[in-house]
């Protein structure tokens, strides 16, 4: 594996004081190379402005990751645990987010298909699959009930207010109370999404409309986008969205039915020309990959990933951009089959 950076700038926000090896930074979640070897987890150490490549076999060297027919498609941090569904196979494996050390699993998955996981409490979570979401018990780590409101395929999930909005390939969005898990509301033919605005509102798309779905009222409002969405459900993974924590936008990446794309757009909330052009255009010969844009509100940065091919490549690239006003801050670039399919942050 070769690394390289370009455009460096210095930050322009201190980062917070470090309380484990891998607080100061953010992890990008490799799929893995489909039959040759299993998905893992790289980490960029902002201490020392460099990539650490496989950081969950370096701290749990008698652990793995599944076979090399699962792939790593989802990783979500809730209460200081980092959560790894591995897909097509399992398993689902806790770690400390900070130290890595693996703190519990489950090899199984129902169905044999886990997607996403949403933290409800210190208790129980969500667990999204192929056939449904299941109500996971934290402590200890274990399937228990199906969810009798949401069926099939099933992809990203936010709670926001007292609601869980989730993804479902035959549904739309399912809105379900976070309470008692009651059937709330559905809206049909979402793409996209769902994403929690730094308002609370939730954010998805259909088509070529972004949605924004008030949490109090559950009432909604749409703007005309550019552009056509397309869903991951050929090939599922996380979604091609992320929200800003420093104003209230959503940046939404133009990604074919099953290839990359180069464009991103923002929307600036009540503000229709903010998706007039793409706020920020790749480099030639790069296209995103997998969920390709995160937000590291600890900087105010967008980092989108990339490989150098529509539906595949072996040059990765992770570019840190300055999420106000588009500007290339810094690129990192790792060779080899890896598959970048999110970033995640604390």
């Amino acid at each position: 594996m070769v690394v390289t950076m370009g455009c460096s700038k210095n930050d322009d926000v201190a980062a917070p004081a470090a309380t484990g090896r891998y607080s100061n930074g953010f992890f990008i979640v490799n799929e893995g190379w489909f039959g040759h070897e299993t998905g893992n987890l790289f980490f960029y150490d902002r201490s020392a402005d460099s990539l650490v490549p496989n950081v969950y076999t370096k701290e749990n060297p008698d652990k793995s990751l599944g076979k090399v027919s699962a792939t790593l498609q989802y990783t979500a941090i809730y209460e200081n645990k980092l959560y790894m569904v591995v897909k097509a196979g399992g398993p689902l494996v806790v770690c400390d987010a900070n130290t890595l050390k693996e703190t519990g699993r489950m090899e199984a998955m129902p169905g044999n298909d886990g997607h996403s996981f949403l933290g409800i409490n210190s208790n129980t979570g969500l667990l999204g699959t192929g056939s449904g979401v299941y109500l996971l018990g934290l402590a200890p780590l274990a399937v228990n009930a199906k969810l009798q409101n949401v069926t099939g395929y099933v992809g990203n999930m936010v709670k926001a207010g007292n609601n869980v909005y989730i993804a479902s390939r035959d549904s739309g969005l399912v809105v379900i109370n976070a309470g008692d898990y009651g059937f709330v509301k559905r809206v049909k033919g979402v793409n996209m999404g769902p994403v929690t605005g730094i308002d609370g509102n939730v954010w998805v798309t259909a088509d070529s409309n972004l949605i924004r779905i008030n949490s109090a009222t559950l009432n909604t409002d749409t703007v005309k986008l550019p552009i056509k969405t397309y869903s991951g459900w050929g090939a599922w993974r996380s979604t091609s969205m992320a929200v800003s924590t420093s104003e209230n936008a959503v940046f939404i990446v133009r990604n074919g039915s099953f290839s990359g794309g180069r464009e991103i757009y923002k929307y600036v909330n009540s503000n229709k020309t903010s998706v007039d052009k793409p706020f920020i255009t790749l480099p030639e010969g790069e296209y995103s990959y997998g969920a390709a844009v995160g937000y590291d509100g600890r900087h105010n940065e967008l980092i989108v990933t990339t490989v150098n091919g529509q539906f595949t490549g072996d040059i990765n690239r992770v570019h840190f951009y300055n999420a106000a006003t588009g500007e290339l801050k810094k690129t990192l670039t790792y060779t080899g089959w890896y598959f970048p399919a999110m970033t995640v942050f604390h």
